[in-house]
């Protein structure tokens, strides 16, 4: 009798089973090529074994997204070399033959990584693109294609209506003669360390010549053939730039002239000077610059006030690094631009070496602050020789000031600073501590019971963190 209720049960799941993959079979050939595009082109293939029906639609699928990691062997080979040159020709040629084969169906997006594939020689890139380009492709990343000696892109990539992602990581060399437009539908724009402009000009033509881009990346390490960038846009909206100045042969002046830009990221040790135009529209900014091969950090600071941080006035998120603070704090003079809408500031590495004057002289011309984030090691500043208290209290610690958090740092500084905000910030709501020492927090929630006495409102601590909510 068991037995045949096991039987009737398993009989069941198989037809609830059948019933399910018939369902599924019975969609729409679209929407199943829909699904798919959403997998790893290798993933897409497995499916061909589902059914008959199923053994050419991943064919169809309009994405292409091939991963060099996906080709590793795990077998066993005497000869490391020759296994992983065998695995970079199978990859190549899977491209190769899925790119520029017979199918001609419309491309919404094609993902090929090489990144740890090593070097090749790089003919198979041009011809890759201009595949991707006849079938109207819209999102095209290229990446991790590092080919023995860089060669230029070809022409064909610059007429392309249908392409509105370009994200390249190869070993190219961008020449953009003068041309009224390209790129003409383009809105995101990804450029990573291979990547190599001719000459100045090309740069400059590249980004003023695409009407509609909205999110530039620029990453580079150490030379790249440009001593002036000129960014000049009237359509973008956002500006990611990563240079690692590892050498002295590194861009000397970036120029940013964007009137719509929203959003500014900038991490950069090594250009000599920046140039802005007022952004007006700027709502976020996030700056980690220094310049270490600067003979003159004084005029390397001032510059940096007058030139960069004069020019953000707008912005109503800013974040500023360690090292942009060191450089800023070697001027001669604080001359701030009075920040009217901002209200998020973050101050994030190692305190250690600031002039604590000029963080100061930051919330008093930040009016309408309302979070204020420390993040990093802050030391005691009476060991600096600089007492953290000030003659004058900034507006914004009497009138807007209502979230506080300190990341990380010794017992004396965190303490110096929370006895400073719980004595002058009226209208703080939250007071937030994190620390990565159990004793460190043990022994900051004694002190700060001390200190919050003359406060109403409660204490929590666990996990690491400290939170003081006010009434």
């Amino acid at each position: 009798m068991l037995t045949n209720n096991k039987r009737q049960n398993h009989k069941k799941q198989a037809e609830v089973s059948d019933s399910e993959e018939d369902r599924l079979s019975k969609l729409p050939e679209g929407i199943i090529t829909q699904i798919l595009s959403f997998l790893s082109t290798r993933e897409s293939v497995r499916t061909s074994i589902l059914s008959t029906r199923w053994k050419y639609i991943w064919s169809s699928v309009p994405a292409l997204d091939l991963t060099y990691s996906d080709f590793k062997s795990k077998a066993y080979c005497r000869d490391v070399n020759f296994q992983k040159r065998n695995i970079i020709d199978n990859f190549l040629n899977v491209v190769d033959r899925l790119l520029t084969g017979h199918s001609q169906h419309v491309l919404d997006k094609v993902h090929i990584d090489g990144s740890s594939s090593g070097t090749h020689d790089g003919s198979h890139i041009n011809a890759w693109i201009c595949a991707a380009i006849k079938r109207n492709v819209r999102k095209l990343n290229l990446l991790g294609l590092d080919s023995i000696k860089p060669h230029e892109l070809h022409q064909s990539l610059l007429s392309s209506n249908a392409l509105v992602v370009l994200k390249l990581d190869l070993n190219v060399i961008l020449n953009f003669p003068m041309t009224s437009t390209c790129f003409p539908n383009l809105k995101v724009l990804k450029l990573e360390h291979l990547v190599t402009f001719k000459d100045d000009t090309s740069a400059q033509n590249l980004i003023s010549s695409c009407p509609v881009l909205e999110d530039l990346f620029i990453s580079r390490n150490g030379s790249h053939n440009l001593r002036i960038l000129n960014l000049t846009s009237w359509s973008l909206k956002k500006l990611v730039l990563r240079y690692d100045g590892t050498s002295e042969d590194t861009v000397q002046i970036i120029v940013i002239d964007i009137p719509a830009l929203e959003t500014l990221d900038i991490e950069d040790v090594g250009t000599q000077e920046y140039v802005v135009r007022d952004l007006f529209s700027i709502i976020n900014a996030k700056l980690d610059v220094s310049n270490v091969f600067c003979d003159d950090p004084i005029s390397y600071g001032t510059r940096l006030f007058e030139l960069l941080i004069k020019r953000i006035f707008n912005v109503k998120s800013l974040q500023l690094s360690e090292r942009t603070m060191l450089s800023l704090s070697h001027s001669n003079s604080y001359n701030l631009p009075t920040f009217r809408n901002l209200t998020y500031l973050k101050f994030f590495g190692c305190c250690y070496g600031w002039k604590l004057k000029l963080v100061m002289e930051f919330l008093k011309n930040s009016p309408i602050l309302e979070v204020l984030r420390f993040e990093g090691f802050i030391f005691s500043y009476k060991e600096q020789g600089t007492p953290l208290e000030s003659d004058v209290v900034p507006n914004c610690l009497t009138s807007h000031l209502k979230t506080i958090e300190i990341s990380g740092g010794s017992v004396e500084g965190i303490c110096e600073m929370v006895r400073y905000f719980l004595k002058n910030a009226k209208v703080l709501k939250e007071l937030t501590i994190k620390t990565y020492y159990y004793e460190d927090l043990k022994k900051l929630k004694i002190d700060c019971e001390d200190i919050f006495k003359h406060r109403r409102g409660s204490m929590t601590w666990s996990d690491g963190k400290l939170a003081i909510s006010f009434v």
